[in-house]
């Protein structure tokens, strides 16, 4: 019996030519280039479909041609073709919150250091040329800048000096975007980078760096005023939930109807439907909370316990607001079928902290009571506090979040226990 053959054709665009073919063994089409050294490279393709494959190996061939064409290599790569192919193949990857934070950062660097920086060239003395424009304001956000006719933008705010702290996470993006290329190969098999330039170099860190913690008491009082502000009861469950979950407002007003699990058979299920242990559900007396991964900040999905306080603010508002199935748990104010905005909860926390007598916390407005939900239980294990309120690794809850309190320090002073 003769074998059977596999199909496969080549295309050529711009000069270069690109084998498309069948693999045995294997549903997708791949692509095979010889490149220039005599050497090849396969790749799959990721689709069956014959005409897509085509489709995709032309512009394979376009882009190698282009390289070759202008000589761009890992060493003459420049700062503008990085964060290019980083718009085209790492942004949509990232959620709405960090790809916004992605894009200003680019808009940063790139306005700094120009996009025809070879991006080799990055060292202690191009670090020091971006701390020193964010400081003197040369260069800011695109929030902050007036449009084209000079005039200012909707929702101004006028710029202010950039502390040691900022320039470190803008840093930290950097050097994870340049790791990023280093990890990226290109359609004829190389690195968009050889090496990350900012790997062993020094930027500023915050020797002081602004954690506020909310207090029990300031919770109390806010929550005597808050009705006046959203007589729908959005907010004092979302600030309920804020104090006793420890979770970020982010999360906790994208939550589903369907995310709230107040039953044991809810409980059991939707732990057996995530391919969690069903056992857990003895340890929820009270019920439970779904943490969807598409809302949290690290992409992490959880299904936690909450207090007795929880339950009863969150049986209250329900009694009040009766929400089923996957509807938001907390609808906006203009639009029912989307979730309340985290900007929108923040404008209504301040408004009622106002009413309640209390003093603005710097930098902080839902934030400070997750690092109150931490730094009340130091003394619990790491690993659960963590898992409750949503950290990813203890280490950074400990390091950012755990704070000392007043008695504990005087406990420490005196050498005992008061």
């Amino acid at each position: 019996m003769p074998k059977r053959k596999h199909w496969s054709t080549t295309v050529e665009e711009s000069g270069v030519r690109v084998r498309v073919y069948q693999r045995p063994g294997s549903s997708r089409l791949w692509y095979s280039i010889v490149r220039e050294d005599g050497s090849k490279i396969r790749r799959s393709l990721d689709t069956s479909s014959r005409q897509l494959a085509e489709e995709r190996a032309r512009a394979i061939a376009r882009s190698i041609a282009k390289a070759r064409l202008t000589g761009v290599t890992p060493e003459t790569l420049t700062l503008g073709q990085l964060f290019d192919q980083y718009r085209r193949h790492k942004l949509p990857t990232l959620s709405g919150a960090w790809a916004r934070s992605a894009e200003t950062r680019i808009h940063l660097f790139e306005k700094a250091w120009g996009r025809d920086l070879a991006v080799r060239a990055v060292d202690q003395t191009r670090i020091m040329l971006y701390c020193q424009k964010r400081r003197n304001l040369e260069v800011v956000s695109p929030g902050l800048e007036p449009d084209e006719d000079g005039k200012r933008r909707r929702g101004y705010r006028k710029p202010r000096p950039v502390r040691d702290g900022a320039l470190a996470g803008e840093f930290r993006w950097c050097h994870s975007a340049f790791a990023w290329g280093c990890g990226f190969t290109k359609p004829n098999g190389d690195k968009l980078l050889s090496s990350n330039p900012l790997a062993g170099e020094e930027w500023p860190t915050e020797k002081n760096p602004r954690r506020p913690i909310a207090s029990h008491e300031r919770y109390v009082a806010t929550m005597k005023h808050i009705d006046g502000i959203d007589p729908e009861g959005r907010l004092r469950c979302i600030l309920s939930l804020a104090r006793f979950t420890g979770r970020r407002e982010a999360a906790i007003c994208k939550l589903w109807a369907s995310d709230v699990l107040l039953s044991e058979d809810r409980i059991r299920a939707a732990l057996a439907a995530e391919g969690m242990d069903e056992r857990r559900a003895e340890h929820m007396p009270h019920g439970a909370v779904r943490w969807r991964a598409e809302t949290d900040k690290q992409g992490l999905l959880f299904v936690t316990p909450i207090s007795a306080d929880t339950r009863a603010e969150l049986d209250h508002y329900l009694r009040g607001s009766p929400r089923v199935g996957d509807v938001p748990l907390f609808p906006a104010p203009r639009d029912p079928s989307k979730p309340i905005g985290r900007e929108t909860a923040a404008k209504w926390l301040l408004r009622a902290e106002r009413l309640a007598g209390q003093p603005k916390v710097r930098r902080g407005v839902f934030h400070p009571y997750r690092r109150l939900f931490a730094s009340e239980r130091r003394g619990l294990p790491d690993v659960d506090v963590a898992a409750a309120a949503g950290w990813k690794d203890p280490a950074t809850m400990k390091k950012s979040y755990q704070q000392a309190d007043a008695a504990g320090v005087l406990s420490a002073v005196l050498g005992r226990s008061e």
